[in-house]
């Protein structure tokens, strides 16, 4: 089944956290635990709909991130979904706060993607 939402996130907790609300909620997720494996990732997988992405990793941190992500055509278009506990992304259709606002959260993602009809 295609991805809908890549979560990239460091913080194994946080990532985990994410990845269940938002299959709870019927999405389709898959998660990696920083920029550059995210990179690798979108180049070789199926494009998902929308990224959720930390800003404070280290390595590739999502403002790296978000700049290579423009950069490439086949990736510029995928909404992305900033969440942090630190900073701002200005360009992101969506910036939450870490600790995230569920609700708040998930009317976003709700925005970008439908969940999975379940057979």
């Amino acid at each position: 089944m295609k991805p809908q939402i890549l979560v990239v996130d460091d913080d194994a907790g946080s990532r985990n956290a994410l990845v269940t609300l938002l299959r709870d909620e019927g999405f389709t997720a898959v998660a990696v635990p920083d920029g550059r494996e995210a990179l690798d990732y979108l180049r070789v997988s199926p494009l998902p709909q929308l990224i959720v992405l930390d800003l404070m990793m280290a390595d590739v941190d999502g403002w790296d991130f978000r700049h290579a992500q423009k950069r490439d055509p086949k990736l510029a278009t995928i909404p992305v979904i900033a969440v942090s506990a630190a900073g701002k992304l200005p360009d992101a259709d969506a910036q939450f706060r870490k600790p995230l606002d569920f609700d708040k959260f998930l009317e976003a993602v709700n925005r970008y993607v439908r969940p999975t009809p379940e057979r």
